[in-house]
């Protein structure tokens, strides 16, 4: 009998990190692409009290997979399954993530879902500040935007920037209005915008302002939680662009996957704090 022992699988190497964020990526796209999901199957909650999707359940699943062959532990923080500690050992990396956010325009056949990924040190309080490297890729597209800390967004080798628009007059505004009454101070808000729009998918919403597409999208309704918005929070940052709360501060250290905020993420600090000042006029 042989006396060989097989290697202890070894962790990725953080070079290798966004290759593997890109695999999920690639991963859950043709996965939800060709695949049969079983549509049969009892809804169940998931870790917000939300009915589970099966698309939902089957991209999660993929996402454990690609996880678990590029690291020997860690801990997903996923909307579907809530904590799942997997491996041995004592884990290196979090990574909060969001299968299909945007899951009811995928189900409907609407543009704009994603599958958003945010990689933090696995001992570090769970802020924006801390996450180290983000993927949000669009379910449609083959090519996601990814970035790490200090080295700026990308579209595959394309630097994002964001517009650099700086006034509510010239801005191109999202907002998102699901399960929302908006206050009048809101209503003021999207009066002054040049223009407004409402996509139901965070993470698309932050990452469009990263391209330039949009010029700030808000979110003020108390129910986004941090799986919709942290990966997009890094890319936006990188990108030029900033998250706040709707006081100007930054955004508040997340405790749990039902950790709920509101927030403003903008191309620049001057549009952010305009926002700030009307939501208070």
């Amino acid at each position: 009998m042989s006396n060989l022992v097989e290697p202890r699988k070894m962790d990725a190497r953080v070079d290798d990190i966004p290759r593997m964020l890109r695999h999920i990526h690639e991963s859950v796209h043709d996965h939800l692409g060709t695949e049969t999901i079983p549509t049969h199957l009892p809804l169940r909650k998931n870790a917000k009290g939300d009915a589970q999707q099966p698309y939902d359940v089957a991209a999660d699943a993929v996402i454990l997979r690609v996880l678990e062959t590029h690291f020997s532990s860690g801990i997903l923080w996923s909307e579907e399954s809530g904590e799942v500690r997997f491996g041995d050992g004592r884990p290196l990396y979090r990574f909060v993530v969001d299968p299909v956010d945007g899951s009811d325009n995928w189900g409907r056949g609407l543009p704009l879902s994603a599958v958003s990924v945010a990689v933090l040190p696995a001992d570090s309080p769970i802020t924006p500040a801390n996450v180290c490297w983000a993927m949000v890729g669009d379910l449609r597209e083959r090519l996601p935007l990814t970035a790490s800390r200090g080295n700026g967004g990308y579209h595959g080798s394309q630097r994002l920037y964001t517009s650099g628009v700086q006034t509510l007059s010239t801005a191109f505004l999202s907002c998102e209005l699901n399960h929302f009454d908006p206050p009048p101070s809101v209503g003021r808000l999207l009066q002054r915008a040049r223009g407004v729009r409402a996509y139901g998918c965070a993470s698309q919403a932050m990452t469009m302002v990263a391209t330039g597409a949009l010029d700030v999208h808000v979110d003020l309704r108390g129910r986004l939680t941090p799986e919709n918005f942290l990966a997009a929070a890094l890319i936006l940052e990188e990108s030029g662009g900033c998250v706040v709360t709707t006081d100007g501060q930054p955004l508040h250290r997340v405790d749990s996957l039902i950790s709920k905020t509101n927030l403003i993420a903008a191309a620049t600090a001057e549009l952010a704090q305009e926002i700030v000042g009307a939501l208070v006029e």
